[in-house]
């Protein structure tokens, strides 16, 4: 009985350590993002920013088009980390099997885009007048798209350091890669570099930094003597894709949910409006990004209380996250509708201002969106997801046409309502679900 408690004592203290260093590392990386968006918002006109604003909404989407092998893998090698214990050929097989598949199919998917380019009608993402601001903003799509196909092969080591407890290492490299991007971007704005440029550096940066952290992680644990076949590149995703493919459909659908807002702003009302609902919600992104970073360590740690079944631990755990959760952002959420005003001046001038209703309603939807990825781990770390990616996709095919219709009459109010409704339906069927898979654990 003993030894069980000390093991589960440090079990909780490796999660709290991995944790708080991760959430250092991204609210340093979050500060860093808003230094960016403050040197942007001085150096470029609203047109300029709304372009970064669009791209980077698009980019965020772009990024989770790795048919959710990457989260298919990282519960395969959590699985095996317990069957293995110091042998790892076999997760070694699967990292290499994957990795190598995605630099496969970056370079076709990259040269078919590049053929398929002039056809494709991007500029109808970004409404303006500007018309070689808009063809600025169409070339930097087309970079970010073939930029991205690249980051999802050299970012996978990246991801394992959660699964392998060493969320630290994961954190320095954050940490390291936003104070470098950050003088980057400000030393460009500085010598009046064009947005276009200041964009691919942006993007071209933290993909050598991801990079490297694979590169690290291989070297980590030595996994570089492996020897790749054919054969268990194909068989390995085969098997990885069976649950990947419904990952990427979760990824796709929820990413597409989480940066609607602007692109819809952008589409609609005009990438002047998007630029200003882009400032209102960096406000709540701070937030969102350095508590969400929690996300990734418990989602290793879930998985292997599961396979371990250390059911009450899973069970205490998650009630905590809600629990926490909901003190910090109703606390946030408060001090922006407080603050809110003061903060958008410091950042973004006198131009960026908003109602309270603006920020009681973001609060809001920034409250159930941390809430609904809480309730979403437990069922993502057993790979049980089926509820979770219809919801979404559904989601996704009713916000547009009703955001159309309410949009051109209710502005950005109707907006942020239309997320806060969102965010609100889906935490409860998610919560709903997490329970009574919690509950059916216990009870066997």
């Amino acid at each position: 009985m003993f030894i069980e408690l000390c093991k589960q004592r440090f079990k909780e203290s490796s999660l709290l350590k991995g944790s708080a260093a991760v959430v250092g590392a991204t609210a340093l990386d979050s500060l860093c993002r808003f230094g960016i968006v403050l040197v942007l918002v001085r150096y470029y006109t609203k047109e300029e920013f709304g372009i970064w604003a669009a791209i980077t909404s698009l980019a965020a989407i772009i990024l989770t088009g790795d048919f959710g092998i990457t989260n298919a893998l990282r519960n395969k090698i959590s699985r095996l980390l317990v069957e293995e214990e110091d042998n790892s050929i076999e997760s070694q097989k699967y990292f290499y099997s994957s990795f190598y598949f995605f630099l496969l199919l970056a370079s076709v998917l990259g040269g078919l885009l590049l053929f398929f380019y002039p056809y494709l009608p991007l500029d109808l993402l970004l409404k303006t007048d500007d018309e070689l601001l808009q063809h600025i903003g169409v070339s930097l799509i087309l970079f970010v798209q073939l930029n991205f196909l690249f980051t999802i092969p050299f970012s996978i080591g990246n991801a394992l350091y959660f699964t392998y407890q060493e969320s630290h290492i994961n954190a320095y490299f954050v940490a390291t890669k936003a104070i470098f991007i950050f003088i980057t971007v400000a030393a460009l704005s500085f010598f009046k570099a064009s947005i276009l440029i200041i964009s691919i550096t942006y993007f071209l940066e933290n993909t050598l930094f991801v990079l490297a952290g694979t590169i690290y992680f291989i070297i980590r644990h030595k996994w570089y003597n492996y020897k790749v076949k054919l054969i268990n590149v194909y068989r390995c995703n085969v098997e990885l894709i069976k649950v990947g493919i419904k990952f990427m459909t979760l990824q796709l659908s929820s990413s597409f949910l989480q940066n609607v807002g602007t692109i819809l702003a952008s589409s609609v009302l005009g990438i002047t409006v998007a630029a200003d609902y882009s400032m209102y919600t960096k406000l709540y992104m701070l937030g969102i990004s350095v508590f969400q970073s929690v996300f990734n360590p418990l989602w290793g740690s879930y998985a292997a209380a599961i396979y371990k079944r250390e059911f009450s631990w899973l069970s205490k755990t998650y009630n905590r996250s809600l629990f926490f959760i909901s003190i910090i952002f109703g606390l946030f959420g408060v001090v922006m509708c407080v603050c809110g005003n003061v903060f958008l001046h410091i950042i973004g001038g006198v131009s960026y201002d908003t109602t309270p209703l603006m920020y009681v309603l973001l609060g809001i939807s920034t409250l159930f969106f941390m809430l609904f990825n809480a309730a979403t781990i437990v069922p993502k770390a057993s790979n049980r997801i089926n509820v979770l990616v219809l919801y979404c996709v559904v989601s996704c095919v009713v916000v547009i046409p009703f955001a159309n219709v309410l949009l051109p009459y209710w502005g950005l109010y109707g907006l942020a309502l239309i997320t806060s409704l969102l965010w609100g339906g889906l935490f409860i069927v998610m919560h709903l679900q997490t329970k009574n898979m919690i509950y059916k654990y216990i009870s066997k």
